[in-house]
């Protein structure tokens, strides 16, 4: 390596002890699950929630610890479907949330409990949401489980992302619809999973056909075999086709599910499907052994997915002068698979002393790259947690990205003085 070059593990970046403390957190409240089951979709409005509510009744039913944490934040519908909206979660000696239980062996806990009525909208941007999210797989007792079912927000954004870095050695099981526009969102989802290394259980088309109340005939509603069709191209199980069933959507939204648990006969071979599985240990993170004057760097080596910023002028070129950037690139970046799962570019606030630090930072930005830095800038990021690289040589903004994950950083050194 030249000496203009740098590995991301010896530039003097600093650890931050918040966020491994809460991550620990995380792994200490979650210990005594021994299953944690991610039910997501790549679009709304495909029956994903009243999906995890079912799946969590049949395995409570059939005598398992279940808990249903609901991170839909935006449309928290957990606690209406099982009729205890009202209720609230309560608090330990050491102050940690208590499910609200619906069961001996069923418990709840969902954003909806949080809000004062159910009409009340969360107008909340990324960082206040992911932190909520946080809280609710550190701070939330769920003590011993043999399933955790996850009711996750549709798409592919910060929301879903938070849930599986929190929460790596979970399960998924995505949930379609037959019709194609269903089919074409809902393969987002799937190719999120496998960039985030997620092990998916299977596919659940729902609303596969519709169940006469009068005659019990199963009518397709929608053409095509959308389901079947996704799961054979991505090489994974097709667990169930599901039909719309009158009697389980009447329970549902009169907070009753738990008394049609009879209706819920095609959930069968789903929770056969998760019945079976072994407990999944996480990923052992291997330490790269850094010299003793960067002990700080080998922690933020240790974090898979990673969020950087890059200061980038109109050209998408790394704008040398920070504080005058028209724009950052924030690339979230899969550092083991060496891939970006995620670019965007936004225009920064005003020009004003510590305000484009601190809401670099807000972007929940791990690392900043850059080419020249002053010092209370760069004390501002460090205080709120974002390691550091400065003196990067001007380059095309992906091409600094590629090369932070390779290790191959070329340092030319710090342009800016004040």
């Amino acid at each position: 390596m030249s000496e203009n070059s740098c590995s991301t593990g010896s530039c003097g970046m600093n650890q931050n002890p918040e966020q491994i403390a809460r991550q620990r957190q995380v792994e200490e409240a979650l210990s005594g699950i021994k299953h944690k089951i991610v039910v997501l979709s790549g679009k709304g409005g495909v029956g994903k929630s009243t999906v995890a509510a079912s799946i969590a009744t049949k395995l409570a039913v059939e005598g398992h610890r279940v808990g249903i944490l609901d991170v839909d934040i935006h449309g928290p519908s957990i606690p209406r479907i099982f009729g205890v909206k009202e209720q609230r979660p309560g608090m330990t000696e050491q102050e940690k949330m208590i499910p609200v239980p619906v069961t001996d062996n069923l418990k709840l806990m969902s954003v909806g409990f949080l809000l004062p009525h159910d009409k009340e909208a969360l107008i909340w941007r990324g960082p206040l949401k992911i932190g909520l999210i946080e809280q609710f797989f550190s701070d939330v007792d769920w003590g011993e489980l043999d399933y955790l079912v996850v009711d996750c927000p549709p798409g592919t954004g910060d929301e879903p992302l938070s849930i599986l870095q929190m929460i790596p050695d979970a399960r998924g099981i995505i949930v379609t619809t037959p019709q194609g526009m269903a089919v074409e969102d809902v393969q987002k989802s799937i190719t999120f999973c496998k960039k985030m290394n997620m092990d998916l259980i299977g596919i659940v088309e729902n609303m596969s056909t519709f169940q006469c109340p009068h005659c019990g005939e199963a009518i397709q509603i929608f053409p095509g075999k959308g389901g079947e069709l996704m799961a054979k191209d991505a090489g994974i199980p097709l667990l169930a086709k599901l039909p719309l069933n009158h009697n389980l959507l009447e329970a549902s939204d009169n907070g009753k599910l738990m008394q049609a648990f009879k209706e819920m006969s095609p959930f069968d071979p789903i929770v056969e499907a998760l019945s079976s599985l072994e407990v999944k240990q996480p990923e052992k993170k291997e330490v790269d052994t850094m010299t003793a004057a960067a002990p700080a760097a080998a922690s933020r080596k240790d974090d898979r997915i990673q969020t950087i910023a890059i200061p980038v002028d109109g050209n998408g070129m790394l704008d040398a002068h920070f504080g005058h950037a028209s724009a950052f690139a924030f690339f979230v970046l899969d550092t083991q698979k060496k891939i970006v799962v995620e670019s965007k570019t936004l225009a920064p606030p005003a020009h004003e002393p510590g305000v484009i630090p601190t809401w670099i930072a807000a972007q929940g930005t791990h690392v900043l790259l850059t080419g020249g830095l002053g010092e209370s800038a760069r004390k501002i990021m460090v205080d709120k947690g974002v390691d550091v690289v400065i003196g990067v040589a001007a380059d095309n903004a992906e091409k600094v990205a590629e090369d932070y994950m390779n290790d191959t950083l070329n340092i030319a050194g710090n342009q800016c003085n004040h």
